[in-house]
């Protein structure tokens, strides 16, 4: 009887022992989980910290080129005229300054009386930009030449009466030459100058009504050169046209497709030479 009951013990002993056993096993299981946490390859980390620097190196690259887009565009120079544009009076006619001083009203004045003496018929205007004298010649024909719009607009044109003058005075000339027509693409016009490629701080002479943009003439045949075209092909009136405005003393050096092949491709930039100071050299 002591026996049957010492094996009973046993046997349910052992089986206690085995239902504990899987709960030891799985309690060991996770204590190694806790304590050994799976390890990254070298080669992911290495991989992952080259990302980091490629993606550091991309984000200075375009801050510092957007850095340089910013500092381009601060540097360039608006074609519309500034404050400090139009405190810049280096590059004005001699004697020009802004309002007009009595001696420039002065200098217009006897301007005026020429275009009367001329036999030019003119009409005084409302003043725009920096015109000192602006006036309006409706039939727009100096010395015999008639002057058109390359984009059909009638006008009226305003000009400054110093720039109606010096047309005047070389209109003989280029009528000798054949030319009974000037086609242009601007007179006033309120801007910077543009030149060689560049658009520099200065009020462009445009903007004084003393410039004009001349893309092609028409001559007593019919022969009608484009300057765009026809002026590197050495054409013969064209060539005489710069020739006898440089020579007449009246204008500053045309702007051609010879002096400024990057600007003026396509035009002549005449401009009337004004002396405010010695209103009599014009």
């Amino acid at each position: 009887m002591f026996r049957l009951v010492l094996v009973v013990a046993l046997v349910a002993g052992v089986a206690r022992f085995g239902e504990a056993a899987p709960e030891a096993t799985k309690q060991t299981s996770s204590t190694k989980s806790l304590k050994k946490p799976p390890k990254q390859s070298r080669k992911s980390d290495s991989s992952d910290q080259a990302a980091a620097r490629t993606s550091k190196s991309k984000t200075s690259k375009s801050k510092s080129k957007s850095k340089s887009k910013s500092k381009s565009k601060s540097a360039r120079v608006s074609r519309i005229p500034t404050r400090a544009t139009l405190a810049n009076m280096a590059q004005m006619p001699h004697g020009f300054t802004w309002p007009p001083t009595p001696a420039m009203e002065a200098a217009e004045k006897e301007c005026e009386a020429k275009l009367d003496r001329a036999g030019v018929t003119w009409e005084r205007t409302t003043r725009d930009g920096r015109i000192v004298n602006a006036i309006i010649v409706p039939a727009m024909t100096f010395g015999g030449v008639k002057y058109s719009q390359i984009w059909g607009g009638k006008g009226p044109h305003k000009l400054d009466c110093q720039f109606a003058l010096a047309l005047e005075t070389i209109g003989p000339e280029l009528y000798a030459l054949g030319v009974r027509e000037v086609k242009f693409g601007s007179l006033y016009r309120w801007s910077n100058v543009r030149a060689f490629g560049t658009t520099k701080p200065i009020l462009s002479r445009h903007g004084l009504g003393i410039a004009m943009d001349i893309s092609s003439f028409v001559d007593d045949t019919g022969h009608s050169p484009v300057v765009k075209q026809d002026y590197k092909k050495g054409d013969l009136l064209l060539l005489g046209i710069e020739q006898a405005i440089n020579a007449s003393g009246n204008f500053r050096t045309v702007l051609t497709p010879k002096n400024d092949p990057v600007s003026h491709s396509d035009h002549f930039h005449i401009e009337a030479k004004t002396d405010y100071a010695s209103p009599d050299l014009m």
